[in-house]
């Protein structure tokens, strides 16, 4: 496994860029941020994710782009909520809600290395990174400890985050990588938000979802709490379609948030499907998928260009999809990364599930041990 040094970041820890790699992928992390820096696929010569050339690009920019998010990813409504009986407070950075956990984030976080995680073989590399948030510093109740394990296995990457809070607390991790199957060094400047697919934008992909419900918002992005159906919706993508084509044909509805950042639901609460909520029952559903930690993957979704596929595998309940909307950066070799230069498919409990008590499953008992599992599967198309 290789290793570069990434130089330090402005608090002076030193930074690391960690490469696996097999027949068909290499992946470089940084443990800044536990972040995806590289995807690349090595039979097209490709690297589909967005990145940053250095480590200031990523102190710099706003857009987490590849990192590792939370403690509580997506948005808290009012940038407050209730845990065990006590009520807590954030500084607004998206509105009036705290996105992301605001300042002090497992993305900005320099995580470490776990000892003899370092692992190669035929067509398979392993590497295991830890870091602590402490509720000092993020105000959310109790310490933080969590251990991402990255492997690589062929055509995959796998990522298992495992984490344990010590207090009553609420944590929702997820990868924030931005794909564009294109390849993102190829991608010129653009002029406006919405360009052709020659110009490299994800426009014209192809993409494919699992997920036959959604969350509607109401004010300031944030869920009513209410499922609805995609059937009939812009945000029905259960058979394959052009994202571009979706983007047009439903500008209106998509103008307030410049495209989809929207939430899927997977596997709604059972809580949801009763007329009446009874909440010992909430509570009891909420403590059996906590105990359920080792369950099967299912399929997020796909998306696609003429010569490769890429498909979403996880245990979370529902994703978000983001379609870079509000990108406006300058990353990898100075490409200029605009509105639909990338696309994110991030496995996550619902936005402010918290403060929706029919959800709540990012709730997490004390010393208790949690996991979350995201692949990510290539498929090379056609010969190479």
């Amino acid at each position: 496994m290789k290793r570069y040094d990434w130089g330090k970041t402005r608090n002076g820890e030193a930074v690391t860029l960690y490469e696996l790699e097999t027949e068909v992928l290499t992946v470089r992390i940084l443990n800044r941020g536990a972040t995806i820096v590289d995807f690349i696929v090595k039979p097209l010569k490709r690297n589909i994710v967005l990145g940053y050339d250095n480590l200031q690009g990523y102190e710099q920019g706003d857009a987490y782009l590849g990192a590792t998010v939370g403690r509580v990813a997506n948005r808290i409504g009012g940038a407050q909520c209730e845990i065990a009986g006590k009520t807590y407070t954030w500084q607004p950075n998206n509105g009036p809600n705290l996105l992301h956990s605001g300042d002090c984030s497992l993305s900005f976080a320099v995580w470490h290395v776990v000892p003899n995680s370092e692992q190669t073989g035929p067509n398979y590399a392993k590497l295991s990174l830890a870091t602590t948030l402490r509720s000092i510093d993020d105000g959310f109740p109790g310490d933080l400890r969590v251990k991402l394990q990255v492997e690589l296995i062929g055509a995959e990457l796998r990522l298992t985050y495992q984490y344990m809070t010590s207090e009553d607390s609420v944590v929702n991790i997820t990868g924030h990588s931005y794909f564009n199957l294109n390849g993102s060094d190829s991608l010129p400047q653009m002029n406006g938000p919405m360009m052709d697919a020659e110009q490299g934008l994800i426009t014209n992909h192809e993409l494919q979802l699992e997920a036959s419900q959604y969350l509607p918002f109401g004010a300031d992005q944030i869920p009513t709490g209410e499922l609805a159906s995609v059937a009939g919706t812009p945000f029905d993508f259960r058979i394959w379609q052009s994202v571009g084509e979706a983007l047009c044909q439903h500008h209106a509805v998509l103008t307030p948030y410049r495209g989809y950042d929207h939430h899927y639901v997977l596997q709604a609460p059972t809580t949801l499907q009763k007329a009446h909520i009874d909440c010992k029952e909430v509570q009891s559903h909420i403590d059996t998928k906590k105990a359920k930690a080792n369950s099967s993957l299912q399929r997020c979704g796909a998306f696609r260009v003429e010569d490769l596929t890429l498909t979403v595998l996880t245990d979370a309940p529902g994703f978000q999809l983001y379609t870079g909307n509000w990108l406006t950066d300058e990353g990898r070799n100075g490409e200029v990364y605009e509105s639909y230069s990338g696309i994110c498919i991030e496995p996550q409990f619902a936005p402010n599930d918290i403060n929706m008590p029919a959800f709540q499953e990012s709730l997490t008992k004390a010393q208790a041990m949690y996991e979350r599992r995201i692949v990510y599967v290539v498929d090379v198309l056609g010969n190479v």
